[in-house]
């Protein structure tokens, strides 16, 4: 575990091992070699071979957590392994965390009721589990749990670590005196500087013989917390050089790696398998949001009801009194609300899957075109079917002239050119 206060540089030394920080330019600057089972290995390597637990629960709220980790064992487990064994480890890894009494409970959000926040911990972990990696990441995994929950999910990393031979490796801000205790070594660090590095009884020991002893009944994490935070770096520097030992970092560096080689077997799923799994999740999530479902009917028919009875008839040419400027004026309105329409739910709904993108691209999940095609594979039922709701309410009552399904086609390439749009400036 790494502990250290805010601004130690506990998440950046984190996704620097895991690859995901790089140098970029005189600005920040990234030195040395990574080696994996005594070799070295690129950042794009390192990321498909390690599991990495971001801070934040990034998950699919319409997804349950059954769902959620047989769509990271179906993309991410070697393409030739079969559907029955995969379904067995995910029902395994559903069973090691505790997940089982909520495997099918939707995980939910703000808006859909799901999950706990500790049972949203554990499905985040068992997501990145599934792939039975040898080298788990963690960025503060019992962050915004409390004591509890946070204690019974490192219990469950330690299990996973014992059982499966994985080494785990956890940024932590404030443990608990007993999840302090669960780690095997921990690694203390200050803004520029490591303090030390070792066994939990070590650090105690050492503190002590440096007068720096852990009063009775206090919590040794928050002892250490207060010495990072109260003493100087010049201090921390020498107290550092006082508390290296020779079972400290070079024995750690000397060893030879002994663990089984993270490297995958075969390949992951290809473009076809992760087309399919991503156009099925996109297509659950719209059909299980039954509020945004029914909106999508409901509201553009109710706002081209108002419309067509304020444009009333001013397509017909052959009335009198007809007037083109109100004709024009009246399909101008259609369209620009269908495209208005189109564009505004993507515009707000892209921000909110931006998070879960970046998570399961930087983990090589899928690739980048297949969650493109596979979001505009959903959206073109939607936007057709959008077409035709407008068309079947105002064509009539506006009296339009013309082949209906011209105009619905029309409307219909217009709002996905509106949703192409929006979807390329939510990603901004």
């Amino acid at each position: 575990a790494i502990l250290g206060p805010s601004g130690a540089g506990k998440t950046s030394l984190l996704n620097i091992l895991a690859g995901r920080i790089r140098s970029k330019g005189a600005g920040q600057r990234v030195t040395g070699t990574i080696l994996l089972d005594g070799k070295p290995v690129g950042s794009a390597g390192l990321r498909k071979r390690i599991a990495y637990v971001m801070q934040e629960d990034l998950l699919c709220p319409t997804h349950t957590p059954r769902e959620a980790l047989l769509f990271s064992a179906m993309l991410r487990l070697p393409r030739n392994m079969s559907l029955a064994d995969k379904r067995e480890l995910v029902e395994k890894e559903l069973g090691d965390l505790g997940l089982l009494h909520c495997a099918d409970t939707y995980i939910g959000n703000e808006m859909i009721r799901g999950i706990s926040g500790g049972e949203k911990k554990r499905t985040a972990i068992g997501i990145e589990l599934v792939m039975n990696p040898k080298l788990v990441f963690l960025d503060e995994p019992t962050s915004g749990l409390d004591s509890f929950n946070a204690h019974a999910v490192v219990k469950k990393l330690c299990g996973v670590a014992k059982a499966d031979g994985a080494n785990i490796l956890t940024t932590i801000h404030q443990p608990s005196s007993e999840v302090f205790h669960e780690f095997h070594k921990v690694m203390l660090l200050y803004p520029g500087g490591r303090l030390f590095f070792g066994t939990v009884d070590a650090l105690s020991k050492q503190l002590a013989a440096a007068e720096l002893g852990c009063p009775a009944e206090y919590n040794l994490a928050d002892h250490a917390m207060v010495i990072l935070q109260t003493k100087s770096k010049d201090e921390l520097a020498q107290l550092g050089q006082q508390l290296m030992t020779k079972d400290n970092v070079p024995e750690v560096v000397r060893r030879n790696s002994q663990a089984t080689s993270a490297t995958p077997d075969s390949k992951a799923a290809g473009f076809g398998r992760q087309l399919l799994e991503l156009s099925r999740r996109e297509l659950l999530g719209v059909w299980r949001d039954k509020a945004g479902l029914i909106a999508s009917v409901m509201v553009p028919t109710i706002l081209n009801l108002f419309f067509a009875a304020i444009f009333s008839q001013v397509g017909d040419t052959t009335a009198e009194g007809y007037d083109p400027n109100s004709h024009f004026g009246g399909m101008t309105q259609v369209a620009i609300g269908g495209m208005f329409g189109a564009a505004q739910p993507l515009l707000l709904k892209f921000p909110l899957d931006r998070g879960i993108f970046l998570r399961e691209y930087a983990t090589a999940t899928y690739g980048a075109p297949a969650y493109f095609l596979s979001k505009t594979m959903v959206e073109l039922p939607q936007s057709f079917l959008n077409a035709v709701i407008v068309w079947t309410v105002t064509y009539w009552i506006m009296g339009m002239n013309g082949n209906f399904l011209y105009y619905v086609l029309i409307f219909w390439g217009t709002g996905l050119a509106a949703a192409s749009t929006a979807l390329f400036v939510g990603c901004l």
